[in-house]
């Protein structure tokens, strides 16, 4: 088992928890940082590794340039 934790702005914490949900995981919150959440994930790579690219995927788009959505092929 591999844990993998995320820095998750507040405002958007219930778009990733659904993610968590919907992936049959598990997340504990660790501590906050500014304006972020940091949640620790405990995952299987073998099970799980599209569900932890999902979610790097959702940090990624918050934290980075708002015309890099997918939206806009």
């Amino acid at each position: 088992m591999k844990t993998r934790i995320f820095n998750v702005p507040q405002d958007s914490i219930l778009e990733f928890a659904e993610i968590i949900g919907e992936n049959d995981l598990e997340g504990i919150i660790i501590g906050t940082e500014d304006d972020s959440i940091a949640i620790a994930v405990d995952y299987e790579p073998e099970e799980h590794s599209e569900a932890i690219l999902s979610m790097i995927e959702h940090v990624e788009n918050i934290d980075g340039d708002p015309d890099e959505d997918d939206d806009n092929d």
